[in-house]
């Protein structure tokens, strides 16, 4: 069963490589302490980057990993599986993750103006070539990534945005000035028609002009 129909497939969104700052290629009013991508939801983390729908130049180069987390006491686990222009390939119960690495958060948190604290934790790293697919109908070669962090019954998906919902990320947390100030707001990517986060995201190699 494919997570997203038709109508919510991957839009043309054109932006160049993510440079060394996440976010920066977006180029939004994003870059105030508060208006960075680094919310959570309550006791979970979310992955920043890459975002929905993001283009990158080439497959084989680094793609930024980025997530942020309450918990700095366990490794955030970074993976990835194939996908294609409507969901995970061949579907969610059957993608096959294959891990791309784990990061201890950073013991340095960042905090809001009400005291709470998150901690990032990010890599880059090439995909491996088990986890791209070249789509049938545009010849477009589409991935997916997800963060989660703990194992078994403490596993914590992370949750995932795309570029309006780093929009609204931003504008949220700006305004109520603490990290939580997104929840509730639509800001989070969800399945359609629900208000169930996707704990992952399908990205694409920009296609050849």
């Amino acid at each position: 069963m494919n997570l997203i129909k038709p109508s919510d497939t991957l839009l043309e969104i054109t932006t160049t490589r993510i440079s060394d700052r996440f976010c920066a290629p977006l180029k939004l009013t994003i870059v105030k302490l508060f208006g960075l991508a680094m919310a959570l939801l309550t006791l979970s983390g979310c992955m920043t980057s890459p975002y929905w729908n993001q283009e990158f130049e080439d497959r084989t180069g680094l793609i930024p990993l980025q997530s942020f987390t309450t918990d700095k006491t366990k490794v955030v686990k970074f993976e990835c599986a194939k996908a294609f222009h409507g969901g995970l390939y061949p579907d969610e119960g059957s993608a096959e993750w294959v891990l791309i690495d784990t990061v201890m958060p950073s013991q340095q948190s960042l905090k809001d103006s009400f005291g709470s604290k998150i901690y990032g934790a990010g890599i880059k790293r090439v995909l491996p070539d088990s986890c791209w697919r070249q789509d049938g109908s545009n010849s477009v070669w589409y991935s997916s990534v997800r963060a989660t962090q703990g194992s078994g019954s403490n596993l914590r998906n992370f949750s995932t945005f795309d570029r309006d919902g780093l929009e609204c990320l931003g504008r949220e947390n700006g305004k109520a000035t603490r990290y939580s100030g997104y929840i509730g707001k639509g800001c989070v990517k969800t399945y359609f028609e629900s208000t169930e986060p996707i704990p992952y995201v399908i990205f694409r190699e920009k296609p050849d002009e």
